[in-house]
């Protein structure tokens, strides 16, 4: 007598013999029409509950089929949120560069970034802050900063010359946020540097804690600062080229 054979008259109550979990788990599993045929047993089989009421293994199956189609929309709806993030991000990323690559001075590059980063959904606010430069010019769109200060200030930063995202101090917000240090909980600080040399710092800000944190990636601020700094270092290097004529 085989042992399947053996399994399946126990199963059936014919014959009475010592069945391993594992032998009754790997004959069910080659025999799922089982309980089909059986199917009073069903009704019969109780199972545990969180709520300590026992339940039948229909109701069991029914709750396991509900949890999956849970988990599968809610991967669904993080699918979708995905692509519309990655579909915002490429369009601001595309619309940037185009505006970046027009400006014809640093107040349109600085309108600029502003501009596009504070239509994307998550960003509460976008501050860029240069590094004071003769070839700059005057607007009350540029904001300035000794570059002392800025080291001092952000020294991490522009140290490993990558984002930063996470929480600053109030002093820090302050400084960074100056029309809105209120309601910022959580930053994103972006070294713009070009051939080693620190041009500016680009500063968004989220009012949900955490939003920014370390295990954001930044790939697209990244690459957004090194776009600015060589069109930023071009303007320059043009500026000081003109005096020269």
């Amino acid at each position: 007598m085989s042992e399947e054979f053996s399994i399946a008259e126990d199963l059936s109550g014919n014959v009475e013999i010592d069945v391993t979990e594992e032998q009754v788990a790997k004959y069910l599993q080659h025999n799922p029409e089982f309980f089909l045929h059986h199917h009073e047993l069903l009704s019969r089989i109780k199972l545990p509950h969180e709520s300590g009421k026992a339940i039948s293994l229909v109701e069991k199956q029914v709750n396991i089929l509900r949890e999956q189609g849970i988990e599968a929309t809610k991967k669904l709806k993080d699918l979708l949120e995905n692509a519309r993030s990655n579909d915002e991000i490429f369009d601001t990323t595309k619309t940037l560069i185009l505006a970046l690559l027009n400006a014809e001075n640093i107040a349109e590059i600085c309108i600029s970034v502003q501009e596009q980063f504070t239509n994307l959904t998550n960003v509460d606010a976008c501050e860029i802050i240069f590094i004071d430069h003769p070839n700059l010019g005057k607007s009350d769109a540029i904001r300035t900063e000794k570059l002392e200060t800025m080291i001092e200030e952000y020294s991490d930063v522009f140290r490993l010359e990558k984002t930063y995202c996470g929480k600053l101090g109030i002093d820090q917000i302050g400084h960074v946020f100056q029309s809105s240090e209120n309601s910022i909980s959580s930053t994103a600080l972006c070294p713009v540097v070009r051939n080693g040399k620190s041009l500016a710092l680009l500063a968004l800000g989220n009012k949900t804690d955490n939003y920014f944190n370390i295990h954001l990636d930044t790939l697209f601020l990244d690459f957004i600062c090194q776009v600015l700094g060589s069109r930023i270092f071009s303007l320059l290097d043009s500026n000081d080229k003109n005096k020269l004529i």
